[in-house]
């Protein structure tokens, strides 16, 4: 189940807009869910949101927008995985054409699942964020940790 607001086989977006999609998930291990926007077999020049780590089953948010008036947009690829090259599979595909312009889809108050999933998701990532900050170091970065300083403080 892939949803965008605002809908239609068509969007138009106004500067500064962001497509949000809404995604079903299930997962027994934890996964990042990324959206990445296509046209004519490219990534589209487009900016797209971050992905907390998702386990178990539910819904969730991710959203892009163009960089650029000229960038297009003709599908767009979910991916799900742990961010690898090779372990980040795209699992589905939402063929939809986005273009830019001033006269934006979005008419009227989003669904609420716009706001919802949205700060779900934000609010996972400031917890997934707080717990890796207070998570001890390991060994291999302890001792990465001076060279990493190091290059740092060189002219």
């Amino acid at each position: 189940m892939i949803e965008t607001w605002p809908p239609g086989d068509r969007v138009v977006l106004a500067c500064n807009q962001r497509l949000p999609l809404r995604s079903a998930y299930a997962s027994d291990e934890p996964i990042g869910i990324w959206v990445k926007p296509y046209f004519r077999g490219k990534p589209a020049r487009a900016g797209t949101s971050p992905s907390p780590r998702h386990s178990g089953s539910g819904e969730t948010s991710a959203w892009f927008f163009l960089m650029e008036p000229e960038a297009e947009v003709d599908e767009i690829r979910i991916t799900a995985g742990d961010g690898g090259v090779n372990t980040t599979p795209v699992v589905a595909t939402h063929r939809v054409r986005v273009v830019f312009g001033n006269d934006a889809s979005a008419d009227g108050i989003p669904p609420t699942w716009v706001m919802q999933l949205g700060e779900q998701s934000r609010a996972a990532a400031r917890e997934q964020a707080r717990a890796a900050a207070d998570a001890p170091m390991s060994a291999l970065d302890a001792l990465e940790l001076p060279r990493a300083l190091a290059r740092m403080e060189a002219p």
